[in-house]
């Protein structure tokens, strides 16, 4: 019959597994913090985004929050719904494609994320969405 010591380890070490699972799904998003029609608010779009190539912004200057930006019909745009952090600098978008009856296009629809805590905002961060990878560059330092 196990002691109560050892009764005790068997108990630590599942909270232990329980609580490693939890951070494990940390890297999956919240619910998006804003969403609209058009380019991030305050921001200007930079030259790579020409001719509808999706790019990413931080919206608060503590990296606290980013920004998605991606192109195709006005009437029924393509829009991040959420985001997984594959490592801690690669990002991999969850978007709402328009449906195959939807004008072609090239109008922003821009998605406000709060960033997750396990991303690392001083490194270059690649971000893929619609088969394609775009980056955000490290936040600036004071």
């Amino acid at each position: 019959m196990p002691t109560r010591f050892a009764r005790g380890l068997v108990a630590l070490a599942a909270v232990g597994l329980l609580l490693a699972g939890c951070a494990q799904q940390a890297s999956v998003s919240p619910d998006p913090l804003d969403h609209y029609k058009g380019e991030p608010k305050g921001v200007d779009a930079p030259a790579s985004s020409a001719g509808g190539a999706p790019w990413a912004v931080w919206m608060k200057k503590d990296g606290s929050e980013f920004a998605v930006t991606l192109y195709g019909s006005a009437e029924c745009p393509p829009y991040a719904t959420g985001y997984k952090v594959t490592a801690p600098d690669q990002i991999t978008m969850k978007v709402k494609d328009a449906g195959d009856d939807c004008p072609e296009g090239y109008a922003p629809f821009t998605t406000v994320f709060q960033t997750p805590n396990n991303l690392d905002r001083n490194v270059t961060i690649q971000f893929t969405a619609q088969s394609t990878h775009f980056y955000l560059a490290p936040i600036k330092k004071k």
